[in-house]
């Protein structure tokens, strides 16, 4: 839904260079993506959604390379002309921002753990990954809340969440709010918005029913998940206290 409003936006603007890269390769790598969780989880009934994303995706081709999609709208099971088929809408409605959201935690985390496993050249027996606390989240949301309100003053956000009884403690971690600020203004719009939508995400359990399969079909080990305040945490290195919200601490043996 997000590529059906950017393609439709940039062809509106007459952007069509912008148009087809996304038809040809942002779907691809969404495709890519989606194809690699649904092999970590062992599922094959998707006919039905790929289908679908192919038949959007074709028609919003159809315009660049006239000739080659229509062979590939009959392919699909179509018996009219791509031609005259009406251009996919966007549906608000089917956006979910939590789903979003966690497929963008999970992405980065994939990210992360092979980028370090790539510098280290550390061939991983254990990983373990620890997510921030509740505290940590509720601060999280209140500097989000100023942010898109305009306010990125690290002093000023200081002070108003010193004067909120609720994040008050936050005066004992000021470096936790100089970086998560900077960790919000390195995202799109779109992602902190998504955010204010889906305060309630709980990372840790996504992550626990998530991650160990993709996880363990990556890098071949298992992967335990703790939140940085859990009582029988493995932590040999000290890493919990660095979990910020969406940029758990990982440990690698």
């Amino acid at each position: 839904q997000s590529l059906v409003s950017q393609v439709t936006g940039s062809i509106e603007k007459m952007r069509l260079r912008e148009a087809l890269h996304d038809i040809l390769f942002s779907f691809e790598s969404d495709l890519s993506w989606y194809t690699k969780r649904v092999n970590a989880k062992s599922r094959t009934n998707i006919s039905g959604i790929l289908h679908q994303i192919n038949s959007v995706r074709v028609a919003m081709l159809s315009p660049f390379a006239p000739h080659i999609t229509e062979e590939m709208w009959e392919k699909l099971g179509n018996h009219t002309l791509v031609s005259t088929s009406l251009w996919p809408e966007y549906s608000a409605d089917s956006i979910n921002a939590s789903a979003i959201q966690s497929e963008e935690l999970l992405k980065l985390l994939i990210d992360d753990i092979a980028n370090i496993l790539k510098v280290t050249k550390i061939t991983p027996k254990k990983i373990t990954i620890y997510t921030a606390d509740s505290f940590k989240s509720k601060v999280y949301h209140s500097i989000l809340d100023k942010v898109m309100s305009g306010q990125t003053n690290m002093g000023i956000v200081m002070k108003e969440l010193i004067a909120n009884p609720d994040t008050a403690d936050v005066k004992k971690i000021p470096d936790f709010v100089q970086k998560t600020i900077k960790d919000i203004l390195s995202e799109p719009t779109e992602i902190r918005e998504m955010k204010l939508q889906s305060k309630e995400f709980d990372e840790k359990k996504f992550l626990i029913n998530e991650l160990t399969d993709i996880g363990k079909k990556e890098f071949g080990v298992d992967i335990d998940v703790f939140s940085e305040t859990d009582s029988e945490i493995y932590d040999p290195k000290g890493k919990a206290r660095h979990a910020r919200p969406f940029k758990p601490a990982i440990l690698i043996e």
